[in-house]
């Protein structure tokens, strides 16, 4: 990729973040904030959902917009069922080693306990849906298009899961590790099927059981 090509995809990529950080955080908290202020679900959630559904079509459309990835079969990637190995071997082992929760978690577990059909929305439907735009498709777009090496798929897949890890702010070196195992899993999965709406479904499984055992468990 020439210099200035990276530097205006680069560009691109702070867009992107800008809009979730900005437009998508403000239609969270407006949610929140309308609902702990005793506004009705049956009218709060609607809205929630057309404006986040909204949102995630026009990102998802601009991530269509041109798409041009060349990855290269490898090893690592020949295997779409790899990454749903490795996540439910993951999902089994977290459940046996437990592991100290971070802030994140704290909060998320918090919202479920006192919104559970709104944090069933957010984290189980939209949460995956955007942060797999973010952190691996945007991110493989705009400066990753070619992964056709070894070396430059472990580079995307390493810079994906550490700004994964990152974006759930977690608290020491196990809690990144964690959630950096997670993005890799998710990022290989993008790559095995060379389609995004895998490594949501992926994420999505994920954050529906852990849905599930917090509210059933």
């Amino acid at each position: 990729m020439k210099l200035k090509t990276f530097f205006t995809n680069f560009g691109l990529y702070i867009l992107v973040l800008l809009t979730y950080f900005y437009i998508f955080s403000t239609i969270v908290v407006f949610t929140i904030g309308s609902l702990t202020g005793g506004f009705s679900q049956l009218l709060i959630l609607p809205i929630f959902v057309i404006l986040a559904s909204l949102y995630s079509f026009a990102m998802w459309k601009w991530y269509q917009k041109d798409l041009k990835l060349e990855i290269k079969n490898t090893k690592l990637t020949s295997s779409v069922w790899l990454p749903s190995v490795l996540l439910l071997a993951f999902i089994i082992f977290q459940q046996l080693v437990p592991i100290e929760s971070s802030a994140n978690q704290n909060a998320a577990v918090e919202l479920i306990q006192q919104q559970p059909a709104f944090a069933f929305l957010y984290m189980v439907i939209f949460a995956p849906i955007l942060e797999e735009l973010l952190t691996r498709g945007f991110l493989a777009k705009f400066l990753f298009p070619d992964q056709n090496s070894l070396a430059k798929i472990l580079l995307y897949l390493t810079v994906s899961a550490s700004f994964f890890s990152l974006l759930h702010m977690p608290g020491n070196l196990v809690q990144f590790l964690v959630y950096f195992i997670l993005g890799a899993i998710f990022g290989l999965g993008y790559l095995a099927k060379k389609d995004l709406r895998y490594s949501m479904g992926l994420h999505l499984a994920n954050n529906l059981i852990a849905f599930v055992l917090i509210v059933f468990f």
